[in-house]
Parts: C-alpha cells; structure tokens; sequence
C-alpha cells in the first residue's frame, strides 16, 4: 500500500520527538559558563570571563572565598560589560605558592594578571579583602584602572582581620581548617553553572594541605589595614557599597573612607557583609548606574 506523502512527513516528526527531547534536555543541563586555567605571574589561575565591550570589569573576591562569590552578579553585569571573575592566588582553584601572602604580594599578581589577561580600560571590584589589594592594585596602575568599586572593603579598618593576632599560631591554624572546611557550604564547583577542565573540576579544597597553609599565613602576613591614609591618593571615581549590619568590617567605617577618598560617593544597603550575595539586584543596579557615570559627585 502507498503510503502517502503528508502520512510520511507525519511519521518522519514522530520519530523525531524523542531525538528533539533528548537534546534539549542536553542544553538543558550545560552549565552556562565554561571556567579558563592561565598563567599570570608565574602562576596558574582560574578565571571566568563573560560579556563584551571596550572595558573590563575585574572581580576579586574576599578572604577565604573564590569566584563563585560573585555568581549572583556576574549575568548581570555580563549583559552590559566585559567581566572576568577571578580566585585570587591561595584560593579557590589557582595555585597556592609557598611563598609570602603580603598586601603588596597580592596586589603584584593582580596587576601582573592584569597586564597579561586584560587590553584597554580596568573597572576593579573588589570585595572584603579583595578591597583591599584591588585599592593597592589601583594605586599603582592608575593609568589603567577608570573606575574602582569596594563592597565592604578591608584596608582602612582591619575588622576581623585582626583575628590572627588574637589567637596565635595555633588558633590561626584551626582557621585554616575551618576555612577548607566551609567548601561543604561554600563550595569552589557548581556544575550546573561553572563547567571546568578536567583535573580543575576534581580539586577538593578539603584534601589540600596548601589551601589550609595559605589561609592560616595570611592571617599573619597580610594586612588587612594596609592602605590606611593612602586611600586620600585613589584619584579614580570610586563607588563604596557597604551593609548596615556588617558583623566583619563594621559599616561605621564606610565614612570614614569615602571622606579619604577625592572622588568617592557611598551606597548603604540594608544588608550584611555580602551585598552582592544578599541583595544582588539592588547591588548590580548600584554597579551599573556608577558605571554609566562619569565624573564626581
């Protein structure tokens, strides 16, 4: 019997469905981002970069945290901008030297991260800790950072920074511990957003000695007050977002800093020590107004 032409075609559709599903479902469960391994500084690091334009959007996370901080944000700002995501050298994924963990250390494997893996124009930001070296980073590039953006930042006011001068070498030690212990909470994968290398994708900050080393010496080596009155020479536009009820680094410091600062201006948001996590649209907002900025206010 012939079977006609239309009954064909009706068939060919149904036998597709199943096929058409299946990748679907494929799409479906593909992380949206693919994470990148590079050599900066001697150095290997992972990154996310994301979004396109003249000017790149740096993001440098806190103590004791990685990239995956800024997940909440990242699409966000990405819709507008170039944003490349970093984990700070003794974090998340990039490599753990034993070496010094200093202020000034962190801020020469920024820039030489910088000079490697950015061209033109630098939008720094930077939160807790990552406030801090992105404000060194800035005052000695101040030819290719633009604007600057401080999320609760160390630098001025130590908060609990200062823990490790409490609490001796022992107690530093168990902060190391319980730093890679926050994986199980905070952990460095989420593969259903960050898809990774082979080899990147198996690191377990739990297993690694050098993770728990790094966190317990840079509470003794860096300082996390070390920009101090040096904040007065930041001359780049400079947005500070800061939370009421910072338990970290208290929010009575964010006048303090911006009055230092010759071209800053202050958002204070009903939040914590993490705007970008507590309240990532109204932070994102914050960012991308200042960005379409230009000047002082």
């Amino acid at each position: 019997m012939r079977v006609p032409p239309v009954a064909r075609w009706a068939l060919l559709f149904i036998l597709l469905i199943p096929l058409w599903l299946l990748l679907d479902r494929s799409r479906e469960n593909r992380p949206r981002h693919l994470a990148e391994q590079v050599e900066a500084g001697g150095l290997r690091w992972r990154i996310l970069r994301g979004g396109t334009g003249d000017t790149t959007l740096v993001l440098v996370h806190g103590y004791g945290e990685h990239l995956l901080g800024w997940r909440a944000i990242f699409d966000r700002l990405a819709l507008h901008h170039r944003v490349v995501a970093i984990d700070l050298p003794g974090f998340g994924i990039t490599d753990k030297p034993d070496t010094v963990y200093s202020l000034t250390q962190m801020a020469t494997w920024l820039r030489s991260f910088l000079d490697q893996e950015t061209r033109g124009p630098v939008v720094l930001i930077g939160h807790s800790m990552g406030g801090a070296v992105v404000s060194a980073t800035a005052l000695a590039s101040a030819d290719r950072i633009v604007q600057v953006i401080l999320i609760a930042p160390a630098g001025l006011n130590p908060g609990l920074g200062r823990i490790g001068d409490v609490v001796g070498e022992r107690g530093q030690e168990i902060v190391g511990w319980w730093q890679s212990a926050r994986a199980f909470i905070t952990p460095v994968h989420d593969p259903e957003w960050l898809g990774e290398p082979s080899g990147m994708a198996e690191y377990d900050p739990i297993a690694d000695s050098g993770y728990r080393s790094v966190t317990a010496r840079m509470l003794r080596e860096f300082d996390f007050g070390g920009i101090g009155e040096n904040f007065r020479h930041l001359t780049m536009p400079t947005l500070v977002i800061w939370g009421r009820f910072d338990p970290v680094i208290p929010f009575e410091t964010a006048d303090s800093l911006v009055q230092l600062l010759s071209c800053g201006q202050l958002a204070a948001l009903n939040a914590m020590h993490r705007p970008q996590m507590e309240q990532p649209d109204t932070t994102a907002a914050l960012i991308l107004g200042f960005l379409r900025s230009s000047g002082c206010h």
